[in-house]
């Protein structure tokens, strides 16, 4: 039941979403890159997005996966971490390279999921899956590269400001395809 209410909301944002693009015609973007996060320390893969609302403002979702990660006390067990954010970039008029290469900062939030799978560590036992997730505040800044053409290629740091022990900084690099 709650896989296909979050199906759900989902479909009806991505809608909505492409209806107000539509509607005001703005240019969007959309690719994927390499992401590296300082907590779990594994690389990922984040698929990106832009809407922008005028020339100096755009939203940006994203989503990151993380490649399971064997670091911790208990070496051995695999700790998965995702994330989603939606990020608000500005991107003040600056004249860098003639223009191509625009800067931005970025502020926003963050939504991560962190689960272990069960373990035997010693004579301690976890015999259940764990699973936990956590709101957070994210901050920074990026770059991206306008060729003139379809593709934009980027680069961004941005720290995740997170309650418990969700706090982590992220590097991340990759495309974006205007459409």
């Amino acid at each position: 039941m709650k896989t296909t209410l979050k199906t759900t909301v989902i479909c009806v944002l991505i809608s909505l979403t492409t209806l107000y693009v539509q509607k005001i015609q703005a240019q969007a973007t959309a690719g994927i890159g390499l992401a590296y996060g300082s907590k779990i320390s594994t690389a990922g893969v984040c698929i990106t997005g832009q809407i922008y609302i005028n020339k100096n403002i755009a939203i940006a979702p994203a989503f990151t996966y993380y490649f399971p990660s064997t670091t911790g006390i208990i070496l051995g067990y695999k700790r998965k971490w995702y994330e989603g954010n939606i990020d608000v970039n500005y991107y003040p008029n600056l004249n860098i390279l003639d223009g191509k290469l625009k800067t931005y900062g970025l502020a926003g939030a963050n939504y991560s999921i962190i689960s272990y799978p069960n373990y035997t560590y010693w004579n301690f036992s976890n015999e259940k899956d764990y699973k936990s997730s956590r709101f957070g505040l994210n901050i920074g800044a990026g770059a991206d590269f306008d060729m003139g053409k379809k593709i934009i290629p980027f680069a961004q740091l941005k720290y995740t400001i997170g309650f418990g022990s969700y706090s982590q900084a992220q590097i991340a690099a990759g495309m974006r395809f205007k459409f």
